[in-house]
């Protein structure tokens, strides 16, 4: 009677605390889930700037709408080279100046079977040319630039086995008793050496009566009516 009274009792207490009568009603696990960011942490995460990768190294491209300037150079540039043949075209311009001053008195060189007056003609001229530049001096006309530019266009077409042919053209060809002095007479008789025509593409067009003569390894600027040496520059053949 005891017993009873007492289990009575336990079944009425669990009762009132809402003990759970079968498993259905138990609680579930609860799934792990991944940790959220706080409200801070997000603002914070926003407001970090992303790294952009590392640009890679680029050779820059001018602006083509952009116009460029060429800056001249000293050496092989193109406008150097056109500065120095313009040098030589403005000194020769100026002996040719010169030079009509200078025989519009002299007897003129007319076309005639007679050596001695064509001989006459050319001494008066050469006389009147002499006294009108009496102070010349070489490098006058082929200065140091010119002569240095000359060599450099003739040396390519004096490589290999044209080149060679040029050199032999020139050596048989050459006279041995000229005078290399500004306002010397070309002498009576010397042969006159043609240029070969290789070599003379390369070089300046001259205004008649001048002419490049090559004599051995040697350039003169030959004033062939009044046969006056001109100027001269050694060595330009190389």
């Amino acid at each position: 009677m005891k017993v009873s009274r007492l289990l009575s009792i336990a079944i009425l207490a669990a009762s009132c605390n809402g003990a759970p009568t079968d498993d259905s009603q138990a609680p579930q696990p609860l799934l792990a889930q991944a940790p959220t960011a706080t409200a801070g942490q997000a603002t914070e995460q926003a407001q970090t700037p992303q790294q952009a990768p590392p640009a890679k190294s680029a050779t820059p491209v001018p602006d083509q709408k952009q116009p460029t300037t060429a800056v001249p150079t000293t050496g092989t540039s193109v406008n150097s080279h056109a500065a120095i043949l313009q040098d030589f075209k403005a000194r020769v311009d100026a002996y040719m100046k010169l030079r009509k001053e200078a025989v519009k008195d002299a007897p003129a060189l007319k076309e005639t079977k007679d050596p001695a007056k064509i001989k006459a003609a050319q001494d008066g001229m050469a006389v009147s040319i002499r006294a009108a530049r009496v102070g010349a001096k070489q490098g006058d006309v082929f200065a140091p630039p010119i002569v240095a530019e000359f060599r450099r266009l003739l040396y390519p077409e004096l490589k290999g086995d044209d080149g060679h042919d040029a050199k032999e053209i020139i050596k048989d060809d050459a006279p041995t008793n000229v005078s290399f002095k500004v306002n010397a007479k070309y002498p009576d008789g010397a042969p006159v050496p043609t240029v070969p025509a290789n070599l003379l593409v390369n070089l300046p067009t001259l205004p008649e009566p001048l002419q490049f003569r090559i004599i051995d390894k040697h350039l003169i600027l030959l004033d062939e009516d009044a046969d006056v040496i001109v100027d001269y520059a050694l060595n330009v053949i190389r």
